[in-house]
C-alpha cells in the first residue's frame, strides 16, 4: 500500500518528467482525494491556489491519479471519470 507522502514523491517524480503544460508554477494542495483504487491530488498553478489569480485556472480537463497499490501515475480525462471522482472521500495530505 503506497501512502500519501509516497505518492506524493511521486507524482512529484511524474511531473518532473512529463511537465504539464499550466501557466504559473506547479503546486500540488495538501488536500487530496482517495477511494479504495486511487489517490486523486490536487494541482495545478500557485498563482490559482494562492494567490486566487483566476487567469492561471487550469483548463485541461485532466485528473491524475496515483494507484494506491502500485504507486503507478495515470492520466485520464475528468469528464469520463466524474462519478468516480464525485464518489471520492477528502483527505489531507502533507504539504
Amino acid at each position: 500500500m503506497v501512502s500519501i507522502p509516497e505518492a506524493r514523491q511521486l507524482l512529484e517524480a511524474y511531473f518532473a518528467e512529463h511537465p504539464p503544460a499550466i501557466s504559473g508554477d506547479l503546486y500540488i494542495a495538501p488536500e487530496w482525494y482517495e477511494d479504495a483504487q486511487d489517490y486523486l491530488p490536487v494541482w495545478g498553478s500557485r498563482q490559482f491556489y494562492i494567490d486566487g489569480d483566476t487567469s492561471f485556472a487550469r483548463w485541461d480537463n485532466l485528473a491524475v491519479f496515483v494507484d494506491r497499490t502500485t504507486g503507478a501515475v495515470r492520466v485520464e480525462l475528468h469528464t469520463l471519470n466524474f462519478d468516480k471522482i464525485r464518489r471520492m472521500t477528502p483527505v489531507a495530505a502533507p504539504a
